[in-house]
């Protein structure tokens, strides 16, 4: 995902189940290369490094909490 700053609307699909939700970037994180070569699947589908935290409201409307870490699509237009 190219970089965006606060306030920019995107919607999150999760791969497993369909589901989407629209939020904004509240804030940027210094440390997102921490994350890089984590892997999360469902069935077949698989994604890797994190690109996006959400807040537990939003990722409740996609998948449980106890997730914790889900393969989604980010869409950006």
């Amino acid at each position: 995902m190219s970089r965006r700053t606060c306030g920019f609307r995107h919607s999150t699909t999760n791969l497993c189940n369909g589901s989407r939700v629209v939020t904004s970037i509240a804030d940027c994180g210094p440390q997102t290369d921490l994350f890089c070569g984590e892997r999360a699947c469902c069935g077949g589908k698989c994604a890797s490094n994190r690109i996006v935290d959400l807040t537990p409201a939003a990722f409740s409307a996609i998948a449980s909490l106890s997730a914790g870490l889900i393969p989604c699509t980010i869409n950006v237009g």
